[in-house]
């Protein structure tokens, strides 16, 4: 795995963790998702930034 192959996958996830955070704010000015559609947009959210963590640990190493 090359060093553009670790940033395209960060900017993958990023943009991941960009829609949640629009989900999230739609969602809190109004009714359109459950508590749990909420949960499941924060554990997204969590889950690619751990992602986005590992794979910059992962580049670091390769160095």
């Amino acid at each position: 795995m090359n060093a553009m192959t670790i940033a395209h996958m960060a900017g993958i996830l990023t943009s991941a963790i960009q829609t949640a955070d629009r989900l999230e704010l739609d969602a809190l000015k109004g009714p359109a998702l459950a508590d749990t559609d909420l949960d499941l947009v924060c554990d997204i959210k969590r889950d690619c930034s751990t992602c986005i963590n590992l794979l910059d640990q992962f580049g670091r190493e390769r160095r």
